[in-house]
C-alpha cells in the first residue's frame, strides 16, 4: 500500500488492488463484526434452554436472509457464481457444525457467539497446516457464514441502525458474500477491503455485481473515521480521503480508457440499429454502464430498497436513489417492485406460500398494499422533476392491473404538485408481459399502455411450466433451450407493438441461450435490456448479425413444435 497527501486540499491517498471497476464516492461506514469475544462469563444452568432457543431462531433468520438475497440478487450473476449461495446455505444447515454449536452451549456453557468462535476455530486449526485454494476459500465461506449469525444475533435495534447507510462506502476486513449481499441491500455504492485476494468468492462475485471495490490497502481503523467522506476509484485501485469536489466529479464524468471501450449502438449487416440498453439495480450500476457508453437503463429494478426496509423504505429516501440513477442515465425504466414470499418480509407475508412464483407478487402485492405503490410512485415522479418518469407494471394479468397503477399515479402526481413540487407530466406507465394471460390478451394490454417490456425469463417459466430455479434436471434442462412457443409469444407482441406504433423492450437472462438473440432480432426485436456483466457480449454478438437470415430462420423456427426441432433448424454458428 501507498500513500500521499496534499495539505492544500487536506485529501490523503491510499493504494490497493482493483477488484471492481467503477467510481464510488460517500460517507465511510465500518463493518465491525468480528468473531473476537472477550468476556468469560458462563450460561447459567436455567440460560441454556433459552440460548439453544437463540440458535434456532438465528439460524432461520440468517437461512431466510440468504435466500431471499440468493434469489433477489441473481440476476448479477452466472449459474457457477450463484452456487456460492448454496454453499454458505449447505454450511448453515450442516448438521456436524450445529451439533457443535450445541454442545458447546449445553457442556461448556458457552454463549452462542462464544460457541460460535470456537467452532471456527477448530477448522481454521485443521486448514492452517493445508496449502490449497479450495480449502482457503472454504474457511473464508465459513468464516462469512458466522458472521452472518453473529450480525442476526443482535438486537433488532442494531440491525436497523445498521441499515441506515444508503449512499455510503462498506470498509471491512476482507470481501465476503455477506458484505456484498449487505452492501447491494442497503443501497451502498462501494466498498474497501482492509485484507483478501482477488480470488476469493467474495471478490469475484463483488466483481460480478458490478460494486466498485478495492483490497489490500492495510488496517484503516487509524486513517479512517466513521462519516468520513471517500472516493472509490475502482478502475485504478485509489482512494481519495476527503476529495475535491472538482476530484469527485472529474473521476464521475471521465470516459474509460484502455481496454474500457465506449460501446457504439450495435448496427446489424443491413444498417439498420439495434438499441441496447442497461438493466441494473442500483446507481453504481447505472454510473458503470455509463463509462461505457450505456446512457439508457431500459429496466431499474426497485425490489432492494423494499426488502432492506422491509417492506418500509422511506420516501425520501428513495427520491434520493431514483435520483442518483436518473443523474447518470439520459433515461430510466423503473419497474416496480416484483417481491415474492421468499423476500422474507414478513409486514407482507406472515405465512409462507405453497406456490410463491404464482402467489402475492408483483402488482397484486402493490394492489393489497397501495401505501408502498404510492411511496414508489411518489418517489419516482419527485426524482424525475420535469421530466418524464416511466414506470413498468410487473405481474400483470389484465388491463384492470394497469389501470389501477396508472390512476394512483395520478393521484400521486396530484397531491405533489398540491405540495409544490414540480411534476408536470404524467407518469408513462407499461406493461410488463411476463405471464400467458398478458401474452393472450397482448393487445387490449397494449393499447392501455404507454410502452412493452418483456421479460424473457419469466415469460417463459409461465409458458413451459418450468422453473429456472429448479435443482432437477428434467424441469431446469428445459429452461436451457428456447420452446418454439416463446418465439410464437413474442413474435406477436411485436407485431401488436408495431401496429399500435409502442415501444417495446426485452430482457432476460436466457438472451444469452444459444440461438434465442437471433431468433429474436429474426421476430423483430431491436430493444433489449441487458445486466451490465453481459452487455459487451452482446453488444458483440449483436453486431455481427444478419437480419434476414434471422427472419428466415425465426420464421422457420415459429412453425415447429419441439425445443428439439427448433434447436436443429439453428446454424451451428449460433450454437
Amino acid at each position: 500500500m501507498g500513500t500521499t497527501s496534499d495539505t492544500s486540499k487536506k485529501s490523503q491517498t491510499l493504494f490497493g488492488q482493483s477488484v471492481s471497476p467503477g467510481v464510488a464516492y460517500g460517507p465511510v461506514f465500518f463493518n465491525t463484526q468480528s468473531l473476537d469475544f472477550t468476556t468469560d462469563r458462563r450460561l447459567r444452568d436455567n440460560e441454556v434452554e433459552s440460548e439453544l432457543a437463540r440458535v434456532d431462531s438465528v439460524a432461520r433468520a440468517a437461512r431466510v436472509s440468504l435466500v431471499h438475497q440468493r434469489d433477489q440478487l441473481s440476476g448479477h450473476f452466472t449459474e457457477e457464481q450463484r452456487r456460492v449461495f448454496d454453499t454458505h446455505l449447505t454450511l448453515l444447515e450442516d448438521p456436524t457444525i450445529e451439533s457443535d454449536l450445541r454442545s458447546r452451549i449445553e457442556d461448556g456453557r458457552l454463549y452462542f457467539e462464544h460457541a460460535l468462535r470456537d467452532v471456527v476455530e477448530v477448522y481454521e486449526r485443521l486448514f492452517e497446516v493445508v496449502e490449497s485454494e479450495k480449502l482457503r476459500n472454504k474457511l473464508a465461506d465459513m468464516r462469512d457464514v458466522a458472521l452472518r449469525l453473529v450480525r442476526y444475533a443482535k438486537p433488532a435495534s442494531e440491525r436497523k441502525k445498521d441499515e441506515d447507510r444508503q449512499g455510503g462506502i462498506l470498509v471491512v476486513r476482507e470481501l465476503s458474500l455477506s458484505d456484498l449481499t449487505e452492501a447491494l441491500d442497503q443501497g451502498l455504492t462501494g466498498i474497501i477491503a482492509e485484507e483478501g485476494n482477488l480470488e476469493s468468492h467474495g471478490a469475484i462475485l463483488t466483481s460480478a455485481a458490478g460494486v466498485p471495490a478495492i483490497l489490500g490497502v492495510g488496517p484503516l481503523q487509524d486513517r479512517l473515521h466513521e462519516g468520513q467522506r471517500v472516493m472509490v476509484d475502482g478502475d485504478n485501485g485509489v482512494i481519495t480521503i476527503e476529495p475535491s469536489t472538482e476530484a469527485v466529479n472529474s473521476a464521475q464524468g471521465r470516459s474509460p480508457e484502455g481496454g474500457f471501450e465506449i460501446l457504439a449502438p450495435p448496427i446489424l449487416s443491413d444498417n439498420s440499429t439495434v438499441h441496447l440498453t442497461a438493466a441494473v439495480a442500483s446507481p453504481s450500476e447505472a454510473r458503470q454502464v455509463k463509462g461505457i457508453g450505456i446512457t439508457e437503463m431500459g429496466l431499474y429494478r426497485t425490489e432492494l430498497p423494499v426488502i432492506q426496509r422491509q417492506g418500509h423504505p422511506r420516501e425520501d429516501s428513495l427520491s434520493v436513489l431514483y435520483g442518483q440513477v436518473i443523474t447518470a442515465s439520459d433515461r430510466v425504466c423503473f419497474r416496480l417492485p416484483d417481491l415474492k414470499s421468499t423476500s422474507g418480509i414478513q409486514t407482507f407475508y406472515s405465512e409462507e406460500e405453497t406456490n410463491p412464483a404464482m402467489g402475492l407478487r408483483g402488482v397484486r402485492l402493490l394492489m393489497e398494499y397501495p401505501d408502498l405503490l404510492k411511496r414508489q410512485l411518489r418517489a419516482i415522479l419527485r426524482a424525475t422533476g420535469d421530466g418524464v418518469a416511466r414506470v413498468a407494471v410487473p405481474f400483470v394479468i389484465d388491463s384492470e392491473d394497469v389501470e389501477l397503477v396508472r390512476t394512483c399515479a395520478e393521484s400521486a402526481r396530484e397531491e405533489l404538485r398540491l405540495e409544490g413540487f414540480n411534476v408536470p407530466h404524467p407518469v408513462e406507465i407499461g406493461v410488463v408481459i411476463e405471464t400467458p394471460s398478458s401474452a393472450l390478451l397482448g393487445r387490449e394490454l397494449i393499447q392501455c399502455s404507454d410502452f412493452v417490456s418483456i421479460d424473457l425469463d419469466s415469460l417463459a417459466e409461465s409458458l413451459i411450466m418450468c422453473e429456472r430455479t429448479s435443482g432437477h434436471p428434467r424441469v431446469y434442462d428445459r429452461t436451457r433451450e428456447t420452446h418454439p412457443v416463446l418465439l410464437r409469444a413474442v413474435r406477436k407482441i411485436v407485431a401488436l407493438t408495431l401496429s399500435f406504433e409502442k415501444e417495446l423492450t426485452v430482457s432476460g437472462e436466457s438472451l444469452v441461450q444459444e440461438g434465442l438473440a437471433q431468433l429474436l432480432v429474426g421476430v423483430g426485436v431491436r430493444r433489449f435490456a441487458i445486466r451490465p456483466a453481459l452487455l459487451r457480449d452482446a453488444h458483440a454478438m449483436l453486431s455481427e448479425m444478419n437480419p434476414e437470415t434471422c427472419g428466415r430462420i425465426a420464421e422457420q423456427a415459429c412453425r415447429v413444435n419441439t425445443a428439439k426441432q427448433l434447436r436443429e433448424l439453428l446454424p451451428a454458428t449460433w450454437q
